[in-house]
């Protein structure tokens, strides 16, 4: 397993501690439907990596964690909730020390104007370093 898998499953068993949430297997958007939701989904953004001397690097690896919600009423309303309720579990998350640092770096709102779905992007910033090679 890499550490990027290694870092999104912590992220995933954090945020499963969440009630009222579905949680779709990670990688996958397949098993979302409207009587599934609010869902949340974790899945990778990018990954930036600089090179160290002796072959070690060390990476910032932006995680997204998205909430899409249905409501009849406010969707802000409801998606502001839901990005409330992700930033309370991942606050302090150690997640088991898969990687160094561990911050909210974005937080993106969108919304389907033909229906009363909504979604909260949060991105997240990993940082970890892999071990040089060695010589």
């Amino acid at each position: 397993m890499t550490q990027r898998i290694a870092i999104r499953d912590a992220v995933q068993k954090e945020i499963e501690n969440l009630s009222g949430y579905s949680f779709p297997p990670p990688g996958t958007t397949e098993e979302i439907d409207s009587k599934k939701l609010p869902a949340i989904v974790v899945g990778f953004a990018t990954e930036n990596t600089d090179h160290e001397m002796y072959g070690g690097t060390s990476r910032q690896l932006d995680m997204t964690v998205a909430a899409v919600v249905k409501t009849s009423g406010d969707v802000y309303a409801a998606l502001d909730q839901a990005a409330a309720d992700i930033e309370s579990v991942l606050q302090d998350a150690s997640l088991e020390d898969a990687c160094d640092l561990f911050l909210l770096s974005q937080t993106e709102f969108a919304l389907d104007q033909d229906h009363p779905l909504g979604e909260v992007r949060l991105t997240y910033s990993a940082k970890y370093s892999t071990e040089p090679t060695d010589f």
